[in-house]
């Protein structure tokens, strides 16, 4: 079996466990959170800079972070309201990946408009899309280029080794947003899956 590499981090930049030096800018934050972590998750139509985020990205030679932009199930049923939140960002489009929590299948209107983009829907049922597909945990996974697990779960350490074990052999790379996770809980995730080999 490949050797999985787990891209882990956190949805939004607002770590509460003094994770950021008190006199950090407020426009750093990325960058800081960036050099420890992996991954992050954001609202598509989130406050945060895209752009300065989409630089740092850029800057990043090893291509090592991504960029998880979040849209809500509301804005992927409506054309008009997706198409003008992905004119925001379609120029940055090989730099993030679209994900949604999704009920059904996205219509044939709506696929069209995310095609071209790297996407990944997570689901409690078959979606029948013309995707890579897997299930892991109690959930579906259909997804272009890197499947993201996103959790609200808070996990102690044995739940979070069967966790990493149980999508261990989904992709060689897999992306793994702890939603509400700070960093003890984060370090936590990535040291076992270190030391179980992933």
């Amino acid at each position: 079996m490949n050797k999985t590499e787990f891209l882990i981090g956190r949805s939004g930049l607002d770590l509460q466990d003094d994770f950021y030096p008190d006199d950090l800018p407020q426009d750093w934050r990325f960058s800081y959170y960036a050099a420890i972590f992996k991954a992050l998750s954001l609202p598509i139509d989130t406050q945060e800079d895209l752009e300065q985020i989409f630089s740092d990205i850029e800057e990043d030679e090893a291509q090592s972070f991504t960029l998880v932009l979040t849209i809500e199930r509301s804005q992927l049923t409506n054309p008009t309201t997706l198409s003008k939140l992905l004119n925001e960002v379609q120029g940055y489009s090989k730099q993030f990946v679209l994900f949604c929590d999704i009920d059904q299948a996205p219509s044939q209107e709506i696929m069209a408009l995310l095609s071209g983009y790297q996407l990944c829907f997570q689901s409690s049922s078959r979606l029948k899309l013309d995707l890579q597909e897997v299930q892991v945990s109690g959930v579906r996974l259909s997804f272009n280029q890197y499947p993201v697990l996103y959790s609200a779960q808070v996990w102690d350490e044995k739940q979070i080794r069967s966790y990493l074990e149980n999508i261990a052999h989904i992709n060689t790379k897999t992306v793994l947003i702890c939603q509400f996770a700070e960093r003890e809980t984060l370090d936590k995730v990535r040291i076992i899956a270190e030391l179980l080999g992933f």
